[in-house]
């Protein structure tokens, strides 16, 4: 699980950006990892509001739980991890569906391993899905971010 969770920092998507380049070329791969930073810098921006906002502790700060890994950030909603990785993932794969299979079940993994590290309550989890689904979904819709 603390290897779902590295891979959710971001290593993962530094494996998927040379995977667009060589399967779309030079430069609509490019154009499509660049983007795909542009969706996930978006997620960032926006999970530090809310998080700033609600300053929900985290769960082992409120239960008798030690935590099985260090957080990034004192608090706990919603997941980051969930909304970047699924937001990335939902985005990157309107462009390169075939790996879809691949990036939706570690995107799961990623959040599942969250609550199993005891970092992040379901709801954190739950409610960071949602919002990363809608980025994800959205992203395609504007202008600049609809084709590459």
């Amino acid at each position: 699980m603390r290897l779902a969770t590295r891979l959710g920092d971001g290593w993962l998507w530094a494996l998927v950006a040379p995977y667009a380049v060589w399967e779309l070329g030079w430069k609509t791969g490019f154009a499509l990892a660049w983007r795909g930073t542009a969706v996930g810098l978006t997620s960032v921006c926006l999970y530090k509001v809310l998080k700033n906002h609600f300053n929900r502790p985290r769960p082992f700060h409120r239960n008798d739980l030690q935590p099985l890994l260090s957080p990034p950030d004192k608090f706990s909603f919603p997941s980051g991890h969930t909304m970047n990785n699924l937001a990335i993932t939902l985005y990157v794969c309107h462009f390169l569906p075939q790996i879809l299979p691949i990036l939706l079940p570690l995107a799961v993994i990623i959040s599942f391993s969250r609550v199993y590290l005891r970092v992040h309550y379901p709801t954190d989890v739950l409610i960071g899905a949602a919002i990363g689904m809608l980025l994800g979904t959205g992203f395609p819709y504007l202008p600049l971010f609809s084709s590459l």
